[in-house]
């Protein structure tokens, strides 16, 4: 009929139908074409790994019995690369000699091999060199994982480099177009980039080392890592917390371990009537009598301030490095070994206390008739 509407040609019906008719052809002819090929493929495969495994096994197990065991860990890394290395150079260039327009790889392919081998083996020998150089040169943790971090950056690129060079593919061009973009990225990643700055910037100043027990802003703790982005201690309640760098950088640092033993000053008060000789003696034979407290320097007890209601004190006294990280419990035991002590001795300790005089006062007749005689003046304390 004329007027009748194609419904299959409006909706694209037919259209769909025929994209999908010539992709299956085509995945019909590939198949029929390289289906056998594929099939040897994942065969060689199968039997590359399998021969591989065998290998595997024969030689880990003659590490175990040959090799030192302090030296079998990093011998069984090494050879577990050396091996996967193998098998995958191996496969490519078997799997690549089936199909003719990949043939032409075959020779990059080991190329790559040998490449990835030689920096394999260079990366281990310069990893070695540089920490048989921390050591002679005396520096920390962080610098040796500064400089790691440097020279692995540079060696991997320097890797991703000379493989695309194998496949004869320049890296230039490609990294001019890649400089544009991350400095448009750079202007997006302020807070990282700013991050990585201050943590290369406390790695060259050391400020603190791995290890040390650190103050900084309302964070108190040690040190158990420093990254390029942010430097993580561990309190003493055994909680993780990491800082970003550029909070680090431009903050104030209190080092605790850094000079050595640490000096704690614990204040007390005593009541005026008290002698001042009589507290040394008693609190001194307190700091002296502590089993974490250090007996050269001496300990002192100093008069701090003529407060209010009380004398305060100071307990002067030192703890050895390996005790600063238990420092606020020895304040504590100390500070509850000075009551103690003071109370079996005889003095009382102050505490703070209000009086109130009340003179004439009209207003309060009916509560406090006494408060209006003029000869009576009552007080109260208020603890």
């Amino acid at each position: 009929m004329a007027n009748q509407v194609d419904t299959s040609r409006l909706l694209g019906v037919d259209t769909i139908s025929g994209i999908v008719d010539r992709a299956w052809t085509d995945t019909a002819r590939a198949a029929a074409q390289y289906g056998p090929t594929l099939l040897l493929a994942l065969a060689l495969v199968a039997l590359y790994s399998l021969v591989f495994w065998i290998i595997s096994r024969v030689l880990h197990g003659a590490v175990k019995r040959v090799v030192p065991p302090d030296a079998r860990s990093v011998t069984h890394r090494i050879l577990r690369v050396v091996l996967r290395l193998t098998l995958l150079m191996l496969v490519l260039i078997s799997v690549t000699a089936l199909f003719p327009p990949l043939a032409r790889y075959g020779p990059a392919i080991f190329r790559v091999y040998a490449l990835l081998l030689l920096l394999y083996v260079g990366w281990n020998l310069l990893e070695h060199l540089l920490h048989r150089q921390t050591l002679r040169w005396g520096l920390d943790g962080s610098l040796e994982l500064l400089m790691k971090n440097v020279v692995r950056v540079v060696w991997a690129m320097s890797g991703i480099y000379l493989v695309f060079e194998q496949f004869n593919v320049n890296l230039l061009p490609i990294l001019g177009g890649l400089g544009v973009l991350g400095l448009a990225v750079g202007f997006a990643a302020q807070d990282i980039l700013a991050n990585l700055i201050s943590g290369v910037t406390l790695l060259l100043d050391r400020p603190f080392r791995i290890g040390d027990w650190i103050r900084v802003k309302d964070q108190e703790g040690q040190v158990s890592g420093l990254t390029l982005r942010t430097t993580r201690i561990r309190t003493r309640d055994n909680e993780f917390v990491s800082i970003p760098n550029k909070d680090v950088a431009g903050a104030v640092v209190v080092n605790l371990t850094a000079g050595g033993p640490l000096r704690l000053n614990v204040l007390i008060g005593v009541e005026y009537k008290e002698r001042v000789e009589d507290v040394r003696r008693i609190l001194l034979d307190v700091m002296t009598a502590h089993p974490r407290t250090e007996k050269e320097p001496a300990p002192l007890l100093l008069v701090r301030e003529l407060s209010a209601s009380s004398v305060d004190v100071i307990m002067r006294f030192w703890v050895s490095e390996a005790n600063i990280a238990s420092y606020p419990v020895i304040s504590m035991q100390i500070r509850e070994a000075a009551k103690e002590a003071l109370q079996a001795g005889g003095m009382s300790l102050p505490f703070p206390h209000l009086q109130v005089h009340i003179d004439g006062a009209k207003g309060l007749e009916a509560f406090l008739p006494a408060a209006l005689e003029p000869s009576v003046r009552p007080q109260r304390d208020e603890h």
